[in-house]
């Protein structure tokens, strides 16, 4: 905020500004206006107005709007001194301290601090002390980011919380489990597991009136950062989730969900070939599910006939083979054929016996599982004893690595198919799966059926049911 008063003596303004303020009650700022005001008085200067930048830090490169405004004051001449705290308050940038000291030059500016004494930047030699100021105040904070960062490089070798913004499923202290948030995510990492969308799924959390940790209402990218994070598995992590993620090692805090369900989720939210429709909304039954009978590429829809103006959900659509334009069937009418089909497949205790997971290969698949991630710190410790050499340890973890993304993508099809419980267990499951969102029906489409679709023997005939080829999936199919 900016105060200003009229005043025949040399008119300055007072500068505050504090890094952090953990209270928010701005405690610090008033404290240098206080200072500051004591410091005009003891100088026979009037002041005119006062700056304040509470919460910014001058070394971020965050933009502070009333150091601006100050600026823009000392060029318009309403303003021909500046009061502040101590020169660091004013800038810890060279950057910033060298336009700052050409506007002071240009303008004549006098330049008094509480702690830090005059800053002439009328002369050479007191432009000379003013950088010597600002060079030592950025090795300060240049050193202490070093601090931070080796500070937090070793909480994260001994598996600490590092901080920060409180963690959606625990406390503040980024270690004690929040239960509530804690079931939304255990229920949300399922769903997703079992095939459900993340726009899906947020809306559905905004609709409960949950939000996220910081208040915020969900969306498909906040849901998604949220679920994919090792901590959530008691983990910890370098690098970005889907991108450069490595996993240093178990965590002090307990896990929310299981590891081999963490990252089956990870296999599934972080597969590239996982494409998201415009406006992340769930349409269409088959998006990306049916097969050309052509090819054996997906098939996606697409809008074909009609004006500009009739462009919108009412438009209609063909599903399309992906990979060429050799193939199209109505996509209307296939949804509509196919769901029915599934709801009377799903009715059948013999197909539903048959999406069962297999506990015996699960459990084999488990425990060379953690054979396999004992080997990799086997690697590490081979190495680091020199018996291994570092082309021996990236051939070898590569190898092991790679055996450990196919038992993470079967482990992950297996809790797919277990977690459309929710519909196959139904007293009705027809008549669940007709009244599930489509996300939950492709979940269980995706659990349940294969379909292709045939060519047809010639073009622009009407549809017909006998071109969607459906096969049951069993329970040990690689779909």
């Amino acid at each position: 905020m900016t105060r200003t008063a009229a005043s025949s003596k040399l008119p300055v303004a007072i500068y505050a500004r504090i890094s952090r303020d953990r209270a928010g009650a701005g405690l610090g700022v008033e404290r240098q206006e206080a200072d500051c005001r004591a410091l005009a008085k003891r100088l026979g200067w009037e002041v005119a107005a006062v700056y304040v930048d509470n919460d910014i830090s001058a070394y971020s490169g965050k933009h502070r709007p009333q150091y601006r405004a100050m600026l823009e004051a000392v060029r318009a001449s309403e303003i021909q001194g500046v009061l502040a705290w101590h020169t660091d308050r004013l800038h810890r940038r060279a950057t910033e301290l060298e336009e700052f000291v050409s506007v002071a030059e240009a303008h004549d500016l006098q330049v008094q601090t509480v702690t830090a004494g005059p800053v002439d930047l009328t002369t050479a030699s007191g432009r000379m002390v003013a950088r010597m100021l600002g060079t030592v105040a950025q090795h300060e904070v240049d050193h202490a980011r070093e601090r931070m960062k080796r500070a937090k490089a070793q909480m994260a070798t001994d598996g600490k919380y590092r901080g920060g913004l409180r963690p959606y499923g625990y406390e503040s202290d980024g270690v004690t489990i929040r239960e509530e948030e804690a079931a939304v995510l255990r229920e949300a990492t399922q769903a997703l597991i079992a095939g459900r969308s993340l726009a899906g799924i947020a809306r559905e959390l905004n609709e409960r009136e949950l939000t996220t940790s910081t208040g915020k209402p969900w969306t498909y990218a906040r849901l998604r950062d949220v679920v994919i994070r090792p901590r959530n598995a008691g983990l910890l992590s370098r690098g970005i989730p889907g991108r450069t993620l490595e996993i240093v090692g178990p965590a002090v805090w307990p896990a929310v969900v299981p590891e081999e369900t963490w990252r089956a989720l990870y296999a599934v939210l972080c597969d590239p070939s996982r494409r998201r429709q415009d406006g992340n909304d769930t349409r269409w039954l088959g998006s990306g599910l049916y097969i050309c009978g052509r090819c054996g590429g997906r098939m996606r829809p697409a809008p074909y006939g009609g004006t500009a103006a009739s462009k919108g959900r009412n438009r209609k659509h063909l599903y399309r083979c992906v990979e060429s334009a050799h193939l199209t069937i109505s996509a209307n009418h296939t949804d509509e054929f196919v769901l029915g089909v599934l709801a009377e497949m799903v009715r059948d205790p013999r197909i539903v016996a048959a999406m069962q997971p297999g506990d015996t290969a699960s459990s084999l698949d488990r425990e060379r599982r953690s054979a396999l991630a004992a080997r990799l710190a086997g690697f590490e410790g081979d190495y680091a004893l020199g018996v291994i050499t570092g082309a021996q340890l990236q051939k070898a973890t590569a190898t092991v690595s790679a055996e450990l993304a196919e038992i993470d993508a079967r482990l992950a099809k297996t809790m797919r198919r277990s977690t459309s419980a929710a519909v196959l267990e139904a007293n009705d499951p027809g008549a669940a799966l007709l009244e599930a969102p489509i996300d939950v029906q492709r979940a269980v489409l995706a659990t349940v059926l294969r379909v292709t679709i045939q060519p047809t023997a010639q073009r622009g005939l009407q549809w017909k049911s006998e071109r969607v080829q459906i096969e049951p999936v069993t329970g040990d199919s690689d779909r």
